[in-house]
């Protein structure tokens, strides 16, 4: 296993201050997660590590989660078609005006069912750039992304692609310090939240190899996206699974 530690103090900097830029070392180690998790290279700008909000957000472009998907060797396809308002789906779009939606489907060799991701226009348009230039390709990536993540969610939880984001990010300010207000997925009660963290802390004290602090890492990230962790609770898992990991490559 790689270390929790994947980058140089030099690269780290680099990190911090170009590709996840307002991110506290506990975040950056949680984004190390992420580029460990994924095989994707910050370096070689597959991977971002993006501040929203007070809230650390993963992106990936949208070759970055094809190859993702294609590592696993299970892809077997994929279609994409888009509709107008009249709901009339079509495999090229030649309208003159954006579609209102598109969709893809993604093919996974041994799945009983295709997987569907879905995107409206309005729901994405960042309203510049590429997204006035080419509408039908950048709706046709948010919604491959939707598909892929279904299609691999062990692959690709919690990491969305650039183009998904454009419209947040355009609207919604970034902010370096966290905000007070918590986000709606933390409304959850809060015996949910301490099972989670309470298990967490059972799991990691109970590891004894590497490759258990490696999975525990991947359960840690996917726990905090769904809601079942606080900041707190994820930043209080992180140290003790990086304390862990000092204490076994000692010993």
């Amino acid at each position: 296993m790689t270390s929790l530690t994947l980058w140089t103090p030099e690269q780290t900097q680099l990190i911090s201050s170009t590709i996840a830029p307002g991110c506290s070392g506990d975040e950056l180690r949680l984004f190390a997660y992420a580029c460990q998790r994924t095989g994707l290279d910050p370096f070689s700008k597959q991977i971002y590590a993006i501040k929203r909000g007070g809230r650390m957000t993963v992106q990936a472009g949208i070759d970055g989660l094809r190859s993702i998907a294609e590592r696993t060797g299970q892809l077997d396809g994929s279609e994409t078609f888009w509709c107008g308002e009249d709901g009339q789906w079509q495999d090229v779009w030649l309208g003159s005006k954006p579609p209102a939606a598109a969709k893809t489907i993604i093919h996974r060799k041994g799945a009983s069912h295709p997987f569907v991701g879905v995107a409206r226009f309005t729901d994405y348009n960042a309203g510049q750039g590429l997204w006035n230039k080419m509408p039908a390709v950048m709706i046709a990536k948010c919604s491959e992304a939707l598909a892929l993540r279904k299609a691999f969610p062990a692959d690709l939880s919690g990491v969305y692609s650039t183009d998904e984001m454009q419209q947040a990010e355009d609207i919604e300010p970034v902010s370096v310090t966290p905000e007070p207000s918590a986000p709606a997925a933390r409304k959850l009660p809060a015996a949910a939240k301490a099972t989670a963290f309470d298990a967490g802390q059972k799991a990691i004290a109970k590891a004894t190899s590497l490759d258990e602090l490696k999975s525990l890492g991947d359960r840690l990230v996917a726990r905090f996206e769904a809601g079942e962790l606080t900041e707190s609770e994820r930043d209080q898992l992180l140290q003790m699974l990086l304390d862990k990991e000092t204490t076994l490559a000692d010993g």
